[in-house]
């Protein structure tokens, strides 16, 4: 180890209200003068019984979708090459807000029992609203794709559980999000971003080799942070809860069997 480096890290939660749409492909992006951009694709969707049109990048294309890209020469071709491919979009409705003005309009929040519900957050559309609903803004994009959420909960998952290895190795690692202060400890991060958040916290805790286990809870088995010499099994008291219950009947089965 070089240095210790202090960074200041302030998450804060903003009021943002979510939906879900579908969107579809229209054809190709273009560049200001008109030229096709390769790059990326135009999809729409309706929201408030009104269209709107995004600029979809084939970065986020799965790879299965993003190979047929080559046989999409016009607009047409796109819509007819993705017409069965329709990804679920999350839409963000409120201000966005930096800086001071973010903190004049936001409330501060716990970043860890954030990571905490993010990783016991069932990766449901519905779900995933109730959870953006409550803790604000996933980035700063205009749309979130659905699929972007239970990705970043599986890289978590897999990080913590197994090596962490991977998560350095990812662009999850460090959120781009820093700031230079002009006085100590000269690194900050302040945000309302949800997903810079959770990583932020993630990476925390892996670089001061925090430990993990998984609930012993069979129907549950999320990840947990170890955060005392205790021998707890259990990620919450419900589901040890659970456990107890079902251990409880079934001792009273046998015993009525006997």
């Amino acid at each position: 180890m070089i240095a210790n480096i202090p960074v200041l890290f302030e998450f804060r939660r903003t009021k943002v209200e979510w939906e879900q749409t579908v969107a579809h492909f229209t054809g190709w992006a273009r560049h200001t003068d008109g030229t096709e951009d390769g790059g990326y694709l135009m999809a729409e969707f309706t929201t408030g019984g009104m269209s709107h049109q995004i600029r979809f990048s084939r970065r986020r294309l799965p790879e299965e979708w993003d190979n047929l890209w080559m046989q999409a020469y016009s607009d047409r071709d796109v819509e007819q090459t993705f017409s069965e491919y329709k990804p679920l979009l999350l839409l963000p409705r409120g201000k966005i807000f930096i800086d001071e003005e973010l903190k004049k309009n936001s409330q501060p929040a716990d970043a860890w029992q954030l990571q905490k519900e993010f990783l016991k957050l069932d990766t449901t559309p519905e779900k995933a609203i109730g959870f953006l609903n409550e803790w604000g803004r996933w980035n700063s994009e205009s749309f979130v794709e659905f699929s972007e959420i239970s990705r970043l909960q599986q890289a978590i998952r897999e990080a913590v559980t197994n090596s962490p290895d991977g998560w350095f190795a990812s662009e999850y690692a460090l959120p781009s999000v820093w700031r230079r202060c002009p006085e100590f400890p000269y690194f900050s991060m302040l945000t309302d971003k949800v997903e810079a958040a959770v990583r932020m916290t993630v990476t925390a805790d892996l670089l001061g080799q925090a430990k993990f286990k998984t609930c012993a809870r069979p129907d549950c088995g999320q990840p947990f942070k170890v955060e005392s010499s205790h021998d707890r099994k259990f990620c919450s008291r419900s589901c040890g809860h659970v456990e107890a219950v079902r251990r409880s009947r079934k001792a009273a089965s046998i015993n009525q069997m006997n």
